[in-house]
């Protein structure tokens, strides 16, 4: 199809590529984990949002923090494991590897809260959504080369 744009000057779509596009997007590994990370950050906040108000005065941010890890990480392992790597690791084994990786994002948490908190008066949630911006890339890495390796990776 020809569709015209300023005088004297037009596009041709082709709908048929067009229509193509999603699938060829989701068969990108990349593209899924964008996807999965970002529903995954979502959750991760949204469980930090929450203890943070429920259980504010009683429990420390840290606990909080390694509370809402934890139970996100139990959450978002399938997805990670069959939607976005089709890995074929048994999930007992790589679940122990994937929640390796999410303590790296647990540590720098443990870390980058209390300094941003602590030192520099950031307010508690958004000293969390902070440091939630620094982690996605490492543990994309940690994720593709290390926790669903397998056969089908090598």
């Amino acid at each position: 199809m020809i569709i015209p744009l300023l005088r004297g000057t037009a596009i041709s779509v082709d709908f048929a590529v067009v229509a193509q596009l999603p699938a060829k997007l989701l068969g990108d590994h990349r593209v899924r984990y964008l996807l999965v990370g970002a529903g995954t950050n979502v959750l991760y906040f949204g469980l930090f949002w929450l203890g943070w108000h429920v259980f504010e005065g009683t429990l420390p941010y840290l606990l909080v923090t390694a509370l809402a890890n934890f139970t996100t990480a139990l959450a978002v392992y399938p997805a990670y494991r069959t939607f976005v790597f089709q890995s074929r690791t048994s999930w007992p084994r790589g679940f122990a590897k994937f929640y390796t990786v999410y303590l790296f994002g647990l540590g720098c948490s443990l870390v980058g809260m209390p300094l941003l908190i602590e030192l520099l008066g950031t307010p508690v949630l958004l000293a969390q959504a902070l440091v939630i911006l620094l982690v996605p890339v490492a543990s994309y890495l940690l994720h593709r080369f290390w926790t669903f390796r397998d056969a089908s990776h090598a």
